[in-house]
Order: structure tokens, then C-alpha cells, then sequence
């Protein structure tokens, strides 16, 4: 009896061991099976993947190719119609050279434009002239009219008329038309009185000398001059700068350096100390 049961249940494990093996190569086969699937489920998408992009692609060449075909079909069209155009315009210019041509009138110039250059300067000169007129006006030095020191200095040569004067450098006695004043060369020589100046010439005696028009015959006259600020047609206040005294000519050497200022009227001296204030 106990063999019996000892030999069953050998055979309860013997059948329980295979059915455990075949249990476990069934679910190996099965997990095998099932690897297959999922990798090529894998691929698949990656080929969908990859396959979209390329569509994409294709359908942009697509577009594009299309838009190329297109916008050279619009060129065309252009150039065929500039062609055209260009035809046409050869064609109306070849029948404009061919019909007569009409002469059309010259256009009326306007008076103004019809002025001339020698018009207009000579306008120009007359505004000057009556400008300069206008000046001369202003002009009007007289007997009771006063002038102003020429230069700061000392009179170191009387105006003498009536009588004879000694002369250091030339040593002798002779008639004094003007008066000389003693200045350091370099010294500022003004306007004695309003005036144009008439004249700039180079005296023997008087050195570079300027003549002034004072009006009503009057005239001023500055000799011993250098470096002169003004120039001839020129009109000046009284006050205004003419230039700086200079060495003294061959005439003063013993006196100095000087202005030589003389005054006068229709051209005749008269004495310019009974006009300095």
C-alpha cells in the first residue's frame, strides 16, 4: 500500500514538471511572437514619418515649379506686350516724320526779359550817381563851420600869409600856406571834417598827401602821411581814420616828423586855426 502511494505521487510531480515546462515554452514562444509586432509597428512609423516630410517637399516643388511656370508666362506676356508697344510707337513716329510739319510761332519774349546787361549796369550807375549826389548834398562846410585836430600835437609851424616865416631845414624865411604839427610817426591822423576824398597823390615836400572836398568850395588837405586807410570816392565823417603820420621828407627833417594840414577855399589857403575848435 505505501508503495502504491509513493509511486503516485512520483508520477503527480512528473506531471505537474511537464506541464510547468510546457506552460513556460508556450508563454517564450508567445513573448517571441510578440517582439516582431511591435519593432515592425515601429518601422511603420518611422516610414510615415519619413514619407511625410517628402510629401511635404514634393508638394512645395510642386507649388513652386508652378509659381516659376507662371510669373515666366506673365514675363513673356509682358515682353510681347512692350514689343508690340514698341512697334506701334515706330510705326506713329514713321507717319509723324512723313506728314508736314507746322511751324509753331516763337513765343513773345516779356519786356523785362528783354532788358540788357548794359541796361542794367547802366541803371546800376545811375543809382550810384544819385547816391553820390545825394552825398555831395549833405556837403556843406562854411565860414562858421568848426574841424576838428587833425593829430594830437604841437604846432611847430605857423600859417603865415602876410608875413615870412624861418624854415630850420632850408634855412631861410619864406610864406607858410598851411600849418605843420609835431607827431611821433606811427600816430593816428583823423578827419578833420566830413568830406570825400578827391585825391591821393605822392609831393615832394608833403609826402603822401590826401585831398578831401569838405562842400562849398572848402578842401582839406593832409600831408606827411604813410600807411592811408582810405581810397579815392570815398566819403568819410569827420573823425574817421586816414591813415598814420610818416618820416618826415627832405623839406622837415630838422622840424621832425609832422602833419602838414592846410585849408582851403577856391583853392586859396586860409588860416585852418580860425576853424579848429
Amino acid at each position: 500500500m505505501r508503495k502504491n502511494q509513493k509511486g503516485f505521487l512520483i508520477v503527480l510531480c512528473l506531471c505537474m514538471l511537464s506541464i510547468s515546462g510546457i506552460f513556460g515554452v508556450y508563454q517564450y514562444q508567445k513573448g517571441n511572437s510578440a517582439k516582431p509586432q511591435t519593432e515592425a509597428r515601429k518601422q511603420d512609423t518611422q516610414v510615415k514619418a519619413q514619407e511625410e516630410p517628402e510629401k511635404e517637399a514634393a508638394n512645395s516643388r510642386g507649388t513652386v515649379a508652378q509659381a516659376d511656370t507662371k510669373e515666366k508666362e506673365e514675363e513673356q506676356a509682358k515682353i510681347d506686350t512692350e514689343e508690340d508697344i514698341y512697334k506701334i510707337g515706330e510705326a506713329e513716329l514713321a507717319r509723324t516724320d512723313a506728314a508736314p510739319k507746322e511751324e509753331t510761332p516763337a513765343e513773345e519774349e516779356s519786356p523785362e526779359e528783354e532788358i540788357s546787361e548794359d541796361e542794367t549796369e547802366e541803371k546800376e550807375e545811375g543809382e550810384e550817381s544819385v547816391e553820390t549826389a545825394g552825398r555831395s548834398d549833405l556837403l556843406s562846410f562854411s565860414e562858421g563851420s568848426k574841424i576838428l585836430w587833425p593829430v594830437d600835437g604841437d604846432v611847430i609851424l605857423n600859417y603865415s600869409m602876410d608875413k615870412s616865416i624861418y624854415f630850420s631845414t632850408l634855412n631861410q624865411y619864406k610864406y607858410h600856406p598851411a600849418i605843420v604839427i609835431s607827431a611821433d610817426v606811427g600816430s593816428e591822423v583823423q578827419c578833420a571834417a566830413s568830406g570825400k576824398v578827391s585825391e591821393i597823390r605822392v609831393d615832394e615836400e608833403t609826402g603822401t598827401t590826401v585831398f578831401m572836398e569838405l562842400g562849398n568850395d572848402y578842401e582839406a588837405v593832409y600831408g606827411q602821411l604813410k600807411e592811408v586807410a582810405v581810397e579815392e570816392g570815398e566819403y568819410l565823417e569827420a573823425g574817421s581814420l586816414l591813415g598814420y603820420v610818416s618820416e618826415p621828407t627832405k623839406y622837415y627833417t630838422l622840424e621832425g616828423s609832422n602833419l602838414y594840414f592846410q585849408l582851403l577855399k577856391e583853392k586859396q589857403p586860409v588860416n585852418p586855426m580860425e576853424y579848429i575848435e
